[in-house]
Parts: C-alpha cells; structure tokens; sequence
C-alpha cells in the first residue's frame, strides 16, 4: 500500500467514564486501520493498574489485530476472541453468565491497491464516500434497537426518574436482557469469548475505485444538529467537511450543554469517542495524527 495516497485523521477522546474503554488502531504502513469499543461486564472489575474490564478487553482487541499485520480480519476476530475468553478466566474465573462476560465491539478496514477489506461487530461504523457524493453505510448497528427499546422505556414509564437520570430496576433489566442477546438471532454481535460469535460477525470487501472517503466511529460519534439527525447521508458529510477533530469538539460541548440529556436522549452525558477519517487523494500526503 502506498503511503502517499491517502491521508489519515484520527481521534479518541475519554468520556464520563473511570477511563477510556476505547482503542485506536493504526498501521497506516500496513493499510490497517480499526475502532474498538470495550465493553464492561455487569459485574465491575479492576484489575491492579485500574483498568476495567471494557479497557483490558479493548486494548487486547487491539493488540491481536497489531501483531497479526493485516491478515484476515475474521480470522483475527475470532482469534482475538478466543484469547479474551482465556483472559476473563484468567483473572475472574470461569462463568457461563453472559452479562458478567467482557466484551469489544469493533470496526477494522485493511485498505490495499484496489480493494477494501472490513470486519465489524456490535454498533461501530464504516462509511464510503465517493467521489460523486454517495455516501454508502458499509455496516450495521446491530445494537441500537436494542438500546432504544430500553430507552424508550425510561422515557416513557418513568419520566421523572429520567429527569433525574436515575435508572429504575425495570430498564436495568431491560439492560441485562439485552446483554443476553449477545451473538444470538435476532440480537448483535460482540466479541465475548463466546465461539457463537463465528455465526454472527460480518466481513467483506469493497472496490476502492471512486472512494474518496472512509469514516470509521465508535458509538460516543453521533449526530447531534437536528438536521444531521434526519439523515446518516447528511451526517457523515457534515463530519467531512468540518474534519473529524473539529466535529468531535463541537459534539463535547454540545455534551456539556445537554447533561440531562434531553436535546439528544442517551444513556451517558458523554461516551469514549473515537473515529478514523481516511481521505483518498493522489496528491494528499500520509498524516497520521492522534487527539487524545
């Protein structure tokens, strides 16, 4: 993969949380690029240095797909899935319990000459953007309806505890139900330690010819401005034209605006956030930049 045909920006921001339970991976020499979002058990877990579990799990996500160097992506998932299920026994103990599993949800391209190669799981994202203005939604949220029925819920039923952003008994366990969707029909994928997650992961390729753009988001990237809510066309254009840095700052102070979270209802002020923006462009040199 030549260097100087596409240049990268990157981002990855902490949010409300006791640390960041996101990952960034970039290997720009290697055309492989990733978002990883940890996932906590319900059960929380510090290791020695403070960690939870979401970050152990992230950073170890990420660290299969460095050492591997671009090799099959599902193939990589599914290895990395493996090693997170010897890991949790490792340090907790052996437990059948999906909600107490830890988990990563991810989104990983490997750019090469012609082609563009993804794996993704739970709710990150991969857009195209082509040289005509399509803009094309490479993956799936598997995980959003699940989380809007809950939130709907809160909404609906408790209005006053929304108000005061407290979680009554009933949506947690709408929350846990969800967690035992995990790689099952009709639920998301996520990286568990669960073999199941072979039969619900998705992968594939794409011609780079015509590609302008990739934009790769963790969950805590959303459309905030009205008129960017109405459509992910709208949106992933908007976050090109203002660059990725300058997006995600407007969203951290529209955050800081919104604690309650009423303008955009969400079940944190502020998630991790963290995106990859590359721009394909013959004359554009590599710049691999990290916000953090």
């Amino acid at each position: 993969m030549s260097p100087h045909l596409f240049k990268v920006e990157s981002v990855i921001r902490q949010g409300q949380g006791v640390c960041n339970e996101d990952a960034l991976l970039l290997a720009p020499e290697e055309g492989l690029f990733g978002v990883i979002d940890g996932v906590s058990g319900l059960t929380p877990y510090r290791d020695a240095l403070g960690r939870t579990a979401g970050r152990i799990a992230s950073a170890l996500v990420a660290s299969c797909f460095a050492d591997a160097g671009g090799a099959d992506l599902e193939r990589t998932t599914l290895e990395a899935n493996a090693r997170l299920h010897g890991e949790m026994e490792r340090l907790q103990g052996r437990s059948e319990d999906t909600g107490s599993r830890w988990g990563a949800v991810h989104a990983v391209v490997r750019v090469d000459e012609d082609r563009v190669a993804w794996v993704q799981s739970g709710n990150c994202m991969v857009y195209a953007v082509y040289e005509d203005g399509v803009v094309r939604a490479v993956t799936r949220d598997s995980v959003e309806p699940h989380d809007e029925r809950a939130l709907a819920l809160w909404r609906r039923e408790y209005p006053g505890e929304w108000e005061r952003r407290v979680q009554p008994p009933e949506v947690t366990e709408a929350l846990r139900a969800n967690r035992r969707r995990a790689n099952r029909p009709g639920g998301y994928s996520v990286i568990n330690g669960d073999d199941a997650l072979a039969r619900h992961l998705e992968s594939g390729n794409i011609a780079r010819s015509g590609l302008a753009h990739l934009l790769l988001v963790t969950d805590g990237i959303y459309p905030w401005r009205d008129e960017h809510r109405r459509s992910a066309e709208e949106w992933v254009r908007a976050v090109i034209r203002a660059g990725l840095e300058a997006y995600v700052d407007g969203l951290e102070a529209f955050e800081e605006d919104d604690p309650e979270c009423r303008s955009v209802q969400r079940f944190k002020r502020s998630d991790d956030k963290t995106g990859i923006l590359l721009s394909f462009s013959k004359e554009s040199r590599s710049d691999s930049k990290t916000v953090r």
